[in-house]
């Protein structure tokens, strides 16, 4: 599952839907869902979830029942990718001691953030060109007493 912030013209469902990713003009915002995706492939997954272009926005039924969801999908996700935008790779690598700016980033700006932090079991955080900074693997203990 891709974590990030919008940018402003974030591909949408009816941008994609039936289209191969890797087949859409790589300008401004597909560029970003195009390398989460690639992303996602080099850790062995085959498939990627982004709030952007997988919830059909327009439908009024599907739009709540997926924001009621939300947490619920990120704890069961093998894999969340946070793209941090404002990290560049200049910013260093991510040691443990540098998430306090990892966490000071626009990303935590969002009103989703806490969420998409504790849900998940594995967090990998990139930098604004793809580039790893940090990994978390967090403990299962929170995860034993999921619903």
């Amino acid at each position: 599952m891709l974590s990030h912030r919008w940018e402003g013209e974030e591909p949408r469902l009816d941008d994609i839907q039936g289209k191969s990713v890797y087949e859409l003009n790589s300008v401004g915002n597909v560029r970003k869902l195009q390398r989460f995706c690639e992303t996602a492939r080099d850790a062995g997954y085959h498939w990627a979830w982004s709030d952007t272009c997988c919830i059909n926005k327009n439908d009024t039924v599907e739009l709540p029942e997926s924001i009621t969801s939300m947490f619920r999908w990120y704890q069961h996700s093998s894999l969340t990718i946070v793209y941090l935008y404002d990290i560049s790779p200049s910013s260093g690598s991510g040691a443990l001691s540098s998430v306090a700016l990892t966490i000071m980033t626009i990303w935590n700006g969002r009103g989703w953030t806490f969420q998409e932090f504790i849900a998940p079991k594995v967090i990998i955080f990139c930098q604004n060109d793809w580039s790893l900074y940090l990994t978390i693997a967090l403990p299962t203990i929170k995860h034993q007493h999921q619903s």
